[in-house]
């Protein structure tokens, strides 16, 4: 018994050639998707890359102002010392005024948060992606360690136009400026890597939207600690 099988209306030669047509099209509707697709995702990157670069750039600025303001902040350490040893020996000791903390880092990582979470930040290249996270990561360390600072300086407050300190008031004091040179020495290092990662990234501090009337001078106002002894 014989088994005849179904031809194709017009020959199987015609089938496969039909057949190729489909297969053809969809690979090249494929092959535009994916094209679509890349340009696509070239545009957010771009864009994600812009907005996070300019962020750092700002987030470096305010590190720079910082760096400006290094001497002052060492100067009224050392002032505070000094202080501190002529009543632990029991010196006279002068009325200090504007004892404070003279500068404020403004640190925000909100784009980069927000490119993240949308899964913009993850077109970058890996190299790129671990320079920024660094980045950030020493960026969100000075906000922190600045804060604590601002709260230690804060404290020390007590001091601003006190004209008779008691023993205890020295001990406080004492606990109090370790902890400020400390703070301090946290900060100096974040300055230090944020300039470093900012070499990686081959970017420079800028601000162009500040409305704060600050400068990268080297020149600062520092305030005077000693008003006159009592």
């Amino acid at each position: 018994m014989q088994v005849h099988l179904p031809k194709p209306l017009h020959g199987w030669r015609a089938l496969v050639g039909e057949v190729g047509i489909i297969v053809l099209g969809v690979l090249i509707a494929l092959a535009f998707g994916q094209l679509a697709q890349s340009i696509h995702d070239r545009v957010s990157a771009d864009e994600a890359r812009d907005a996070i670069r300019a962020e750092v750039r700002e987030n470096l600025w305010w590190l720079h102002v910082r760096a400006n303001y290094e001497p002052c902040i060492d100067s009224m350490l050392g002032q505070l010392d000094a202080f501190l040893a002529e009543g632990r020996s029991g010196q006279a000791t002068p009325r200090l005024t504007d004892v404070g903390l003279p500068v404020h880092g403004k640190i925000t990582s909100l784009r980069w948060a927000a490119n993240a979470q949308a899964g913009r930040a993850s077109l970058f290249s890996g190299e790129e992606q671990r320079n920024l996270g660094n980045m950030y990561f020493t960026t969100e360390e000075f906000r922190t360690t600045q804060e604590s600072e601002e709260l230690v300086w804060a404290k020390l407050g007590f001091l601003d136009g006190l004209d008779h300190l008691t023993p205890l008031d020295f001990h406080e004091l004492s606990l109090l400026l370790a902890e400020a040179r400390y703070r301090n020495f946290r900060i100096k290092l974040t300055l230090e890597r944020g300039d470093q990662w900012a070499g990686k990234l081959h970017l420079t501090a800028a601000n162009p939207n500040s409305v704060e009337n600050l400068t990268l001078s080297k020149k600062v106002d520092c305030p005077a600690l000693t008003k006159a002894h009592s």
